[in-house]
């Protein structure tokens, strides 16, 4: 139980945190115009050129144009032999990826195009190909950023700065740090995001971008709330809308109003940071922004819960609910009931508190075997990506002071304490049904039903404990020694006062947050398979073999057929009888090369994983089972009701047949 509310906490705190909004410029005058020189244009160098530029725009509004018109420009510049229109377009089909989170195939097109703008800026330093080159590796930046890698991401943004700079490009300027003030707020360093911010702020003075101006100050604005500094937001809210004035149709009215929220929230006006929250809602429902309805569902129901209007908070909570079960986003669905869990035990309505608690934790079971936190990646990600250690602690510590910590940890004690009557009560009175089922039918084919229901449901449930003990395990003996190394260190630095300016030591110290970033992401990752959620069975697979390839294994996938038509739940336990199999070989039998077969016929899926490792005597392991991992994959194939068959030698290697019919399954 202490595990599985620990891994709760993990995951609320990136799904409750005030979001990072990002601005919805309209572009569709700009697009409009592109299509229009499009039609005119004679040359098909200057319709390459545009296109390439016209996928830029598309990218803010249209995902699936963009690719259409990137790609179209790519094979046209193939085509003709025309490198600069190349690089571009690949620059734009890697951004698209990136869009849909496809970063390693995002990675393979700039890789790409980096080549091919690098000779070009080598022998013709033209603006057009600087900037080009500049489009290139910040994309690459960003490339990195979203796959954790936080110092290669600020390498390449400051090795693009200067040249920014010196082509005074003060659009691209100012964007690069908004988006590294973004950044830095997602990792709670507020003073770089100040100081980044900052700069932007002075770049627009000068570049007067009534576009940029808007969506910096209203991010500088949600940084003020965030260090408390409320009054302070107030001139920046004010020049906001004062330029969004001259266009009342703009779509960063939204994201204005709700910072308006934040400012009255901060102040103590709640019924005025409704009001705001009103004004936002009628512009996202018209739009049919529907990322940002779930945003704006949550701030209602933060801004009731610190009113300590709990029923309003229930009521918003209870409407996010229902709007992303009709969306069919599990996630979200899990992320409500487990608030609105907390709401109810305010209010000690604990009957209705246990329900939602109860359907949140069957949820997320189900999210834990999927993989992803994704909208942990979209949450992970179009965040990003996703939190950090260090973001987590500042939350943590900052939650401690504020009222409604009290009443969530209040709530939370609550709700634990009827779980236990409540799961002795529920325990007993199945007992006792079973044994009435049991006098009445008197048959011995129920009852042997009924004792293989009983272990099944056992060895799933020591399944999960064995999977929650080791992520447990994972994030003290982790985790947990790296951070404790990062206090060390920077407790000796603040001991030690240093007169110099101790750079080694603080290089060491961000390396070591880096790789907890990533050993948390790796963590994430395991506990949600988003890949296989938003793309399928397949797309998942090859991530993952791709992932467990290394200088001492090779794990190869064959994918014949397709994963249409079978249940999600279904996909997500091929999945995970697939990983399993691949880390024993890998673990166990010290396999150097491990081949995954999926061939589907019909209703009838055949899995097959073959490994070189040393195997084992069949014989001795059916008579001798050893630990969980065997269990584990014999129930795993009987909730599909399959067949699992084992073929091994020693020194000869093993080969696992699984055989699933959809129908049955």
């Amino acid at each position: 139980m202490r595990t599985h509310i620990f891994q709760f906490s993990i995951l609320l705190l990136i799904l409750f945190t005030p979001y990072v909004a990002v601005s919805q410029i309209d572009n569709t005058k700009e697009i409009d115009s592109l299509r229009n020189e499009l039609k005119l244009v004679k040359t098909d160098t200057a319709k390459v050129n545009l296109l390439s530029e016209l996928s830029l725009v598309l990218s803010k509004v249209d995902s699936l144009e963009t690719f259409k018109t990137a790609f179209e420009a790519l094979s046209l510049s193939q085509k003709i032999k025309y490198k600069k229109g190349e690089a571009a377009a690949l620059f734009s089909i890697g951004g698209a990826y990136m869009d849909y989170f496809e970063l390693e195939t995002a990675g393979e097109y700039l890789d790409e195009g980096l080549p091919i703008i690098e000779k070009l800026v080598q022998n013709d330093s033209t603006r057009a190909n600087l900037k080009l080159w500049i489009r290139g590796n910040y994309f690459k930046a960003i490339n990195y950023g979203y796959k954790g890698d936080v110092n290669k991401e600020a390498e390449m943004t400051y090795m693009v700065i200067p040249v920014a700079k010196k082509l005074n490009d003060l659009d691209f300027l100012t964007r690069v740090y908004t988006n590294m003030g973004i950044m830095n707020m997602r990792m709670g360093q507020s003073e770089d995001a100040y100081k980044n911010l900052s700069k932007s702020i002075e770049i627009n003075k000068t570049l007067a971008s009534k576009k940029r101006t808007i969506f910096t100050d209203l991010m500088f604005s949600q940084l003020l709330y965030g260090l408390d500094s409320i009054n302070q937001m107030k001139p920046y809210l004010n020049e906001a809308k004062d330029l969004l004035e001259t266009d009342p149709n703009a779509l960063d009215w939204q994201l204005y109003y709700t910072q308006e929220s934040f400012y009255h929230t901060g102040l103590g006006n709640y019924t005025q940071a409704i009001g705001s929250l009103d004004k936002a809602r009628e512009i996202v429902v018209k739009n049919q922004m529907h990322q940002d309805f779930y945003i704006l569902l949550q701030r209602y129901a933060v801004v009731s819960e610190k009113s300590n209007d709990y029923p309003a908070a229930i009521s918003y909570m209870t409407e996010f609910i229902n709007t992303a079960k009709e969306k069919k986003k599990p996630t979200n669905v899990f992320q409500g009931l487990y608030k609105r869990s907390q709401y109810e035990a305010t209010q000690e309505n604990y009957k209705n508190a246990y329900f939602d608690y109860v359907a949140a934790i069957d949820i997320y079971d189900s999210i834990n075997t999927h993989e992803s936190l994704e909208n942990i990646k979209e949450l992970e990600l179009k965040y990003d990506t996703a939190e950090n250690e260090k973001e987590i602690l500042s939350l943590t510590i900052t939650n401690e002071k504020k009222k409604s910590q009290t009443y969530m940890l209040i709530g939370l004690a609550s709700i634990l304490a009827f779980l236990l009557f409540g799961g002795y009560y529920i325990y007993n009175q199945r007992l006792r049904k079973a044994r009435k089922k049991e006098r009445l039918h008197k048959s011995e084919m129920n009852l042997f039903k009924q004792e293989q229901q009983n272990q099944i449901f056992s060895a799933m449930i020591e399944g999960q404990e064995k999977e929650r003990k080791r992520l447990a395990i994972d994030l003290h003996d982790g985790l947990g020694g790296r951070l404790s190394g990062i206090s060390l260190n920077l407790s000796k630095l603040d001991k030690d006062e240093p007169k110099e300016y101790p750079k080694k030591e603080l290089q060491k110290v961000m390396k070591d947050l880096g790789d907890s970033l990533t050993e948390l992401r790796s963590i994430a990752r395991n506990m949600m398979p988003e890949t296989l959620v938003k793309f399928g069975l397949e797309a998942a697979l090859k991530d993952y073999c791709s992932s467990m390839t290394g200088n001492e294994t090779k794990v190869m996938l064959q994918f014949y057929g397709n994963e249409n038509g079978i249940d999600l739940n279904q996909q997500v336990t091929m999945y995970r009888v697939i990983q399993e199999l691949i880390n024993n070989a890998i673990k166990h039998a010290n396999a150097s090369e491990v081949l995954v077969q999926y061939m589907r016929e019909g209703n009838n899926v055949d899995i097959t994983v073959e490994d070189n490792g040393v195997g084992f005597n069949k014989e001795i392991s059916e008579e001798t089972p050893s630990g969980m991992g065997l269990s584990n994959l014999k129930t795993r194939v009987a909730y599909l009701k399959g067949n699992l068959d084992f073929n091994s030698e020693i020194n000869e290697g093993t080969t696992v047949n699984v055989h699933i019919n959809i129908d049955a399954a």
